[in-house]
């Protein structure tokens, strides 16, 4: 008797029959368990899959924006892609810096000072961000009292600024012997470019011209791995703009191609994206 009522259905219910109408709105329980019922019955053993699209006309989307893969091929000069010798210097440097924002990072000294150099940014202020960037260097004392998800919302802004290509057909620096970015820190832990002054800084948006490659190189020297996917993405599509830009540059923009190889670079050794990189070995 105790095995008949553990088999006993709990909420028996009697399927539909012949005169079971399902166009009508189920008014109680039993009717509406009838129509799952019904819609059951209705429904195929088995399922097939539709064809896939074939790999030449799928986009790799990614980011804030969606480059379709066979947009972003390296048809630049020659001449504009850098030596392997250069980029082992610059990844050096960029991995020395990394390794110095991280001990800042747990010194007694960051938790003194972040206080103390707090900016209050508006994040939900594009222009606000925009206007900030322009115009205030990227010190690692500012970058670090900014939480991660912050920063990384101010990489995707760099990116699309990046893509304006009026200005970042002009982000470069003007010496050829050494790429325009923030690669020196000092013993206050700040950023400070190769080229740009601070009276040069505040005399405008439009005359500092290099400072979205050196934000966005500072803000890869302070993120904390691991990343989040979405962030390789994001990652990806810069490297991706940086290749599109220099594919627009000519023989003698050679002082225009350092920022933009510089970042191509540091994504593809740093972030694991060897497959943008110009020296694959």
């Amino acid at each position: 008797m105790e095995v008949d009522m553990i088999q006993k259905p709990a909420l028996a219910v009697e399927p539909p029959d012949a005169n079971f109408n399902p166009d009508l709105t189920p008014e109680t329980g039993e009717q509406y368990l009838q129509k799952v019922m019904y819609e059951r019955g209705k429904c195929p053993v088995v399922v097939c899959a539709e064809k896939p699209q074939s790999l030449h006309q799928q986009k790799t989307l990614s980011g804030t924006a969606a480059l379709p893969t066979d947009e972003v091929k390296n048809v630049a000069h020659r001449a504009l892609i850098p030596t392997r010798e250069w980029e082992t210097m610059q990844n050096q440097k960029f991995s020395e810096l990394r390794d110095t924002i991280t001990s800042y990072r747990g010194s007694a000294q960051y938790k003194e000072n972040l206080q103390r150099t707090h900016v209050f940014l508006n994040f939900d202020d594009r222009q606000h961000l925009h206007e900030y960037c322009a115009n205030n260097l990227p010190y690692v004392s500012i970058l670090l009292s900014i939480p991660q998800r912050n920063l990384e919302i101010l990489l995707e802004y760099l990116h699309e600024w990046l893509q304006d290509s009026d200005q970042a057909s002009s982000s470069a620096s003007q010496q050829q012997d050494e790429p325009s970015d923030p690669e020196l820190c000092d013993t206050a832990a700040a950023l400070t470019p190769s080229v740009t002054s601070k009276e040069e800084l505040h005399r405008g948006d439009g005359y500092r011209r290099d400072w979205i490659p050196q934000w966005i190189y500072a803000i890869l020297a302070c993120l904390i791995k691991p990343l989040e996917p979405y962030i390789h993405s994001v990652l990806r599509d810069i490297a991706k703009t940086c290749i599109a830009l220099r594919n627009e540059l000519k023989l003698e923009d050679e002082p225009k191609v350092l920022p933009l190889n510089l970042l191509i670079s540091i994504i593809s050794k740093h972030f694991n994206q060897c497959d943008l990189g110009d020296n694959i070995a």
